[in-house]
């Protein structure tokens, strides 16, 4: 039984079944080009690929699909694999195994093993993922094979110089299977490796499908050789000859009939669903395929043809690449269908089935019947510019302008007293189960009924004024959206939202109230929103929205929601869409339609209601740029094939790396890229993928469209990485592909290294903590020496104290005592004291001044209080000069307010000790004091130019106020600072001492 539910299938198999005679043939044919099928009327978009998309060259000479899912082109420079998107080409320069670049032809046997001929003779396998060129030693003559064919039941043969042989997949040898009486010089068919043909003077000679058959060959046509012989899909020979002439012998028949060439020939061409196109023959046996796509018929100059598993057909082409077929799911309706205008806006469907359309500046088209009848300014509308539609329950038709509104009755516009905000344009009009007509404007909404107008703002409660949609919901509340919220109104009291509430976008194009009571709501510019028991749930690009603009919302009859944006139409199953709301998925799938679906501009128009609709055949219409987007969801074929995964290659600091079974990673190699696939060629650019390596990411990773990840610094130690993909229409192959990798740790992070570096370090650790314990007991040492020192020095310092006080001052005040108690006595005898005696009191009493002054000035000189430190400095610099006649050099800047006022005679002790053991033990001739002070810090330098010393040999004791070197460095470090001194023989010496400025 033969099905009629395709025409085009049907009348294929029907004419694959006649085998009356030519005249059967030739009717079916006939039959076949004039019925009014689909064929007719079916658009089809044609994307092509050549050297400027990878392809290695543009001459096809072969189509194949391996098991594995991959396309593979053979081409005149290489053999190319393809997965929708990248080429990768396989050449004598890349692979092992070819010996040429230039196929002549390329077939597949039954087990997916690719077999091509080249055009020096050659012949070349491709077999498990390895190329082998057959030569003699396989049985092949070197440069002898002229063409290879595939038998129906998958076998292979070869024409080998004047032999066919056959090739034997069990024991790898060919076979020549050329009977004895027919050794002929035969030749490859012209059209898709069908077979081989030759001629003698008894007619003419085929094999094909593993059977040889001859043809006796008229006498015009056997004059002249044979420059050619095609069989097309239903089995009819096509023949030239040299000069051009050409016949045709029919399926089941064994006559030629002439071919008038003055009138191009054509063949039929079916594919596996019944859809049917028409093949040209012209000169040379050369073929054309004729292809509707965007509203004219294309011209393809063919030569292979294929229909992959997805049912994609390809055609390879003598010089312009390679196309692909397939159908459009998109009708337009633009100017050149009748159309007022490219750029639609506002649509609208009345009750008698009308659809309308606004224009933006030409005015209005009514559809109906397959036909446009458009109205503007001078049927009287009252401005081109249309910006809403809407009707009412009388079936009359709303139209706003730009500026006006009118009313669309017995084919006659009317001016309805309807009373309109100052300056506004309508954007949106609804009327609802009341019988209220409202009326979305830029400056506010309009509530008209009975032939009253009531203006309702943002004053009354509304989100915004500017007003893009209304649509009342299952229970009577309106919502209203536009450039500023959304409102909802439930009798006299209104609600509203904004961003601030969870709203995706306070700038509203589109809502729609599904028939589980949600509300969903378009945006231009924040993706879409869904709103049920008060919560909002965002859906955008970030969790798989194909656009985060949303015009106008459609829903299905297979439960997808339709929407439009700048970019194009896309659909989202409502299922993934609750899912998200629910907590179940954290992602959607959008499937996207644009040109290569038929749209003539992906930009898809909104923001005058309505943007879109479903009209009552449940086809979605669609405003764009150019002309009305139509589509049937209904007959919108979804792919239901989980693409196949493939894992192609890893690069490791973008060096190739081996994959096979494990991918190992040497030490100190840090960068790491995986590319990946999936194979499906139906919207490839869509499909997306996502992964995830075991033992670093814990979640799985959405990579979108992109084919390959990136992993950097990876811990030594053992990874699996798994990639999954999804196909256009979000069906997803969750068992993908998987890689096992192997970072391998450098000889630094292996157990052994680590376990000497441990040890390394405990030692370390304990040299560290004995040399720190005998550097504090050598600290305690010196500053029990210190203490000891400082002990004895202020010991000595108080004998000293006491022994001037005794031995000088206290002998001045004793003559000074006794000289008084002689004045007195003479006094008391009445006799005057002589001058000598109070000139000698008076002496005495200036010694003994002088010499407090000198004990209390070794304690602390007064200078430091009275003067300043940097003026004491300088004048004990003066005093030792003029008691020593050694000359010293001052140049000291300002460090009066630099130090503490308690830390200053450190500073001025450190000072007078270095001069102190200048003039006792330098024998210099020369000295100088330089103090420099900047921001950070106080350089202090004294330095002479006397005997020197060598460092071992320093002295330690200082004079009276001090004790030598070892004072002065615990002095600076009292400050924060520290001491250095440089000194030898004959060199001099050096003291240095840096305090900084900051720690004070």
């Amino acid at each position: 039984m033969i099905s009629a539910r395709n025409p085009d299938q049907l009348l294929y198999r029907l004419a694959r079944r006649l085998s009356g005679g030519w005249l059967c043939a030739v009717m079916a044919c006939l039959f076949l080009a004039g019925w009014p099928a689909a064929a007719s009327a079916a658009e089809y978009h044609l994307k092509t690929w050549t050297v400027e998309n990878g392809l290695p060259q543009n001459v096809i000479r072969g189509i194949a699909q391996t098991p594995d899912g991959y396309l593979w082109i053979a081409t005149l420079d290489g053999l190319a694999r393809f997965d929708g998107v990248r080429f990768t080409t396989f050449n004598k320069s890349n692979a092992t195994g070819i010996a040429s670049n230039r196929f002549s032809r390329m077939v597949q046997d039954r087990s997916g093993d690719l077999w091509l001929s080249t055009e020096s003779g050659g012949l070349t396998r491709y077999h498990g993922g390895t190329f082998h060129s057959f030569g003699p030693e396989d049985g092949i003559p070197a440069g002898s094979v002229r063409a290879v064919l595939r038998a129906s039941a998958g076998g292979i043969w070869v024409l080998s110089e004047d032999s066919i042989l056959r090739f034997n997949p069990q024991t790898s040898d060919f076979m020549d299977v050329t009977p004895a009486d027919a050794k002929v010089r035969y030749q490859p068919l012209v059209w898709d490796s069908a077979g081989f043909w030759a001629q003698d003077s008894t007619g003419l000679h085929l094999f094909i499908d593993g059977r040889f058959t001859s043809y006796p060959l008229p006498a015009w046509l056997s004059e002249k050789p044979l420059w050619g012989v095609g069989r097309d899909q239903g089995g009819g020979l096509w023949l030239e000859a040299a000069d051009g002439r050409q016949g045709i012998i029919p399926p089941g028949s064994q006559t030629v009939k002439p071919v008038d060439t003055k009138h191009p020939q054509t063949t039929p061409y079916v594919d596996s669903n019944g859809r049917q196109w028409t093949i040209r023959i012209s000169g040379r046996l050369s073929r054309q395929l004729e292809v509707q796509s965007s509203g004219h018929i294309a011209i393809i100059p063919m030569t292979r043809v294929f229909e992959d598993k997805e049912g994609n057909v390809w055609i390879g082409t003598e010089g312009d690449g390679l196309y692909q077929l397939r159908e459009e799911t998109i009708t337009v309706y633009s100017k050149a269908q009748g159309l007022i205008d490219k750029g639609a806006y506002p649509i609208y469907q009345d009750k008698s089935g009308t659809i309308w359309i606004g224009a933006w500046n030409l005015g209005l088209s009514s559809f109906r019947d397959g036909r446009f009848t458009n109205y503007s300014v001078a049927q009287g509308l009252p401005a081109p510019l249309v910006s809403a539609l809407g009707g009412d329950r009388d079936g009359n038709l709303w139209v706003g302008t730009h500026g006006d509104l009118a009313v669309f009755r017995n084919e006659t516009f009317h001016t309805p007293d309807v009373f309109l905000p100052e300056h506004s344009v309508v954007h949106a009009i609804l009327q609802d189960r009341g019988g209220t007509l409202w009326l979305g404007t830029t400056n506010g909404l309009v509530a008209y009924r009975n032939g009253q107008s009531r203006i309702i703002t943002e004053q009354d409660g509304l989100a915004s004024n500017d007003v893009k949609i209304i649509i009342e919901s299952a229970s009577g509340d309106l919502w209203v959206g536009g450039f500023g919220g959304l409102t909802r109104i439930h009798g006299s009291q209104f609600t509203h939202w904004t961003e601030r509430d969870g709203l995706p976008s306070d700038n509203i194009r589109s809502l729609y109230e599904d028939a589980d009571g949600v509300l969903w709501i378009g945006t231009y510019d924040g993706g879409l929103g869904r709103f049920k028991n008060g919560q909002f749930t965002r859906y955008s690009e970030h969790n798989g929205l194909f656009n985060n603009g949303v015009f106008q919302v459609l829903e299905d009859g297979r439960g997808n929601l339709w929407m439009s944006s700048n970019r194009g139409i896309y659909r989202v199953s409502k299922n993934d869409l609750n899912a998200v709301a629910n907590g179940r998925q954290t992602s959607i799938t959008s499937v996207a339609y644009g040109k290569a679906d038929g749209m003539l501009n992906e930009e898809c128009n909104g923001g005058m209601a309505p943007a879109g609709i479903k009209t009552k055949d449940g086809k979605l219409w669609f405003p764009t740029q150019d002309g009305v987007a139509v589509i049937d969801p209904g007959t919108v074929w979804i792919n239901h094939q989980s693409p196949p995964v493939m894992i192609e290659s890893a690069l490791v600091e973008r060096v190739p790396a081996n994959i096979q079974n494990v991918l190992r990673i040497p030490p100190g190699k840090e960068n790491l890229e995986i590319e990946y696939t999936a194979l499906s060629f139906v919207r490839s650019e869509q499909i997306r993928f996502r992964y995830k390596l075991d033992g670093l990411d814990s979640n799985w990773i959405d990579a979108g469209a992109r084919r390959t990840a990136y992993y950097s610094h990876l811990p030594p130690g053992t990874y699996t990485f798994h990639v999954i993909a999804a196909n256009s229409d979000g069906v997803w192959n969750t068992d993908g592909q998987s890689l096992t990798i192997t970072v391998q740790a450098p000889f630094y992070r292996t157990w052994w290294f680590i376990a000497i570096v441990a040890l390394f370090i405990a030692a370390l650790i304990a040299l560290a903590v004995y040399y720190r314990i005998s550097q504090l007991k050598h600290t305690q040492a010196l500053q029990k020496a210190f203490s000891q020192q400082l002990i004895a020095s202020q010991e000595s310092e108080r004998q000293r104290i006491a022994s001037e006080l005794h031995d000088s001052l206290g002998q001045r005040l004793l003559v000074i005592n006794n000289l008084l108690k002689l004045v007195l006595g003479k006094q008391n005898k009445g006799i005057a004291p002589s001058q000598e005696t109070m000139q000698e009191i008076s002496g005495e009493t200036s010694l003994a001044i002088q010499e407090t002054r000198e004990i209390s000035y070794n304690l602390r000189p007064f200078q430091l209080d009275r003067l300043g430190l940097t003026k004491a400095i300088e004048i004990v610099g003066r005093t030792v000069s003029s008691a020593s006649r050694i000359p010293i050099e001052c140049d000291l800047d300002n460090i009066d307010d630099a130090l503490p006022e308690n830390l200053r005679i450190n500073f001025y002790r450190i000072v007078q000790e270095s001069l102190n053991n200048v003039m006792k033990h330098s024998q210099a001739t020369e000295v100088t004091i330089r103090i420099i002070r900047n921001d950070e810090r106080i350089v202090l330098t004294v330095r002479d130019n006397g005997v020197g010393f060598m460092p071992t040999n320093h002295p330690s004791k200082g004079g009276k106020s001090g004790f030598g070197l070892t004072g002065m460095a615990e002095r600076a470090h009292s400050l924060g600072g520290v001491f250095r001194f440089r000194s030898a023989p004959t060199q001099g010496t050096t003291m240095t001492v840096e305090i900084p400025i900051d720690n004070r």
